[in-house]
């Protein structure tokens, strides 16, 4: 059988729309920068909502992945990337550049050393940047390229000092990488670095290593799992701490270490040296400051030095607008302009997988089986964001409904998450079954519903299910039969990976086609396919680079 790639001409404009849309992009640019802002954006809405630290205060808009965010009196662009983690922007991010930014005469910046450990996408290090820290920004290799990039697209020109970035393993050879004798920090930042992982005690050995006497470290994390409760416990024991901001689920923690009698004379040499360095080239900075302040003045327009409420109308303007089209039922083509913005990182020959949307204010705009999808992604759960196996999976249903022809098939979704790849196999007539984690219904039940009201032969149910429990009882195949199990983006650094095959046997019973999409990632990625080849029947219906659609039969 041939192999087909990932090509979805269907949700990709040519090139003459990408030169378009370019230059319509640019044409919007240049009028924000001239300061020309609409009228609307300048009314303060009657009804506008208080938010939190961590509910960005910001003229908020994504463009093909790019987020805009407005601190330190500065638009800065952040370009994510769906391939891991670390390439998202995480609540407590989000949290701690507010702080920084609204606290600067408690927390100043400027001159000091900073470090931030899992800078990830950097947008927390480009704030301490342009608030005047020499910061180095540091995370696993994987991640530094688009670290770098976002660093360097948003404090060049714009920063007293240049900032770093670094690769750094937490709790790996740190003091042969990282002497404490040469490294010292003022600062050591952190956000959203307790997760589901298994290096807590690394990062924790890491922390230690750089807080030194005389460093401060701010750690922002907002509490998912019961695992950050235990490393909040072992952090609160091993530091000196106390919350600075607490708001939820989210908290900020400031630190010192408690070894502050320790190497007492060697800190406050470092010290007299640090301030003999500075003194000696306060004439410099005075006059590079003076240069940057002129230079930055045109950057900012109107729009960027108002207040809050005056960034946040335009999206409460673009939040309302898309909640009348939903109710409408009618939503406008999206393919040529809104669905589709591509940029010269994105050509129009990308794979499937990598997302041809609008987003607006958190939610993305897909166009799949002859229909517009809007989907409301929430990122305190791995869960309820898209990732690259939903797009692949959806793209190949939608190109491919003759071999595999779900209409009035019983079809069942693994990890359904958004909920995308049950929208679109209801929209191609199957009775779908959503199934996900307790915590993640809301919202998957939320998008399915908006999205597939009035629009499908079959009305798609949405439920719960933890993989591998008691899955006999609350799901006994006497009675749960289905024609096809889909599972997109399941396979992740957690540890439930055998519950999770236990789950796909228990469902891929005689007569069950599963179809499982995955990209991968990791080294367990590679472990779980050889045993899901072992296990099943397979066949591979698309390859693209690193991104697979496996098709599978039970054994039995």
């Amino acid at each position: 059988m041939d192999i087909p790639t990932f090509e979805d001409k269907g949700n990709v404009i040519g090139k003459e729309g990408v030169e378009e849309e370019l230059e319509k992009k640019k044409e919007r640019e240049d009028e924000n920068e001239d300061g020309e802002v609409r009228e609307e954006e300048k009314v303060e809405s009657p009804g506008q909502k208080q938010e939190t630290g961590f509910s960005p205060h910001i003229g908020f808009f994504n463009s093909l992945q790019r987020e805009v965010y407005y601190y330190a009196d500065e638009k800065i662009v952040i370009e994510e990337g769906l391939d891991s983690f670390a390439g998202m922007i995480w609540p407590a991010a989000l949290a701690l550049c507010h702080h920084l930014d609204s606290h600067r005469q408690q927390i100043n910046l400027v001159d000091k050393a900073v470090l931030e450990l899992g800078a990830g996408t950097g947008l927390v290090s480009v704030v301490a940047a342009l608030l005047g820290a020499w910061v180095t920004a540091t995370d696993l290799p994987v991640v530094l390229n688009n670290l770098t990039a976002n660093v360097s697209r948003n404090t060049r020109g714009r920063c007293r000092h240049t900032p770093q970035v670094a690769a750094l393993v937490w709790g790996h050879d740190l003091e042969t990488t990282y002497p404490t004798s040469v490294y010292r920090y003022d600062y050591v930042l952190a956000a959203d670095v307790v997760y589901h992982h298994d290096f807590l005690n690394e990062l924790l050995d890491t922390m230690k290593h750089f807080c030194r006497p005389g460093t401060t470290l701010i750690w922002a994390n907002k509490v998912r799992f019961e695992g950050d409760l235990k490393f909040m416990e072992d952090f609160q024991k091993t530091f000196h701490t106390s919350l600075l901001v607490e708001d939820g689920e989210l908290k900020i923690f400031i630190a010192t270490c408690k070894d502050e009698e320790e190497d007492v004379v060697e800190s406050e040499l470092w010290r007299e040296e640090e301030v003999k360095e500075e003194s000696e080239d306060e004439e410099t900075k005075q006059h590079t400051e003076e240069e940057l302040d002129s230079a930055e003045e045109p950057r900012i327009s109107e729009a960027q030095r108002g207040g809050d409420e005056g960034l946040n109308e335009p999206d409460e303007i673009t939040t309302e607008c898309d909640e009348c089209k939903e109710d409408e039922q009618e939503v406008p083509e999206v393919t040529e302009q809104a669905g589709c913005q591509p940029t010269a990182l994105q050509p129009s020959g990308d794979p499937a997988w990598v997302p041809s949307t609008r987003n607006s204010f958190g939610k993305d705009i897909y166009h799949y089986a002859g229909h517009d999808i809007v989907i409301q992604e929430s990122i305190d759960y791995f869960g309820a964001v898209m990732w690259p196996g939903a797009l692949a999976l959806c793209s190949f249903l939608d190109n491919n409904r003759q071999m595999v022809d779900v209409r009035g098939k019983e079809v069942l979704e693994l990890g359904a998450g958004t909920g995308l790849v049950t929208i679109v196999a209801s929209l191609l007539g199957a009775s779908v079954t959503a199934t996900d984690l307790p915590e993640v219904l809301s919202n998957l039940k939320a998008n399915v519903m908006r999205n597939t009201r009035g629009r499908c032969r079959h009305t798609p149910q949405v439920a719960a299910l933890i993989w591998g429990h008691d899955l006999e009882t609350t799901y006994p195949t006497s009675v749960y039969r289905y024609d096809y199990v889909l599972a997109a983006d399941v396979v992740y650094h957690h540890d439930f990976l055998n519950e999770l095959l236990d789950t796909m046997k228990h469902f891929c019973r005689p007569g069950t086609t599963l179809i499982w999409a995955n990209k991968v990632r990791f080294e367990g990625d590679l472990k779980f396919m050889e045993d899901f080849q072992k296990t099943f029947h397979t066949s591979l219906l698309a390859e693209d680079g690193d991104m697979r659609i496996f098709m599978a039969t039970g054994r039995e």
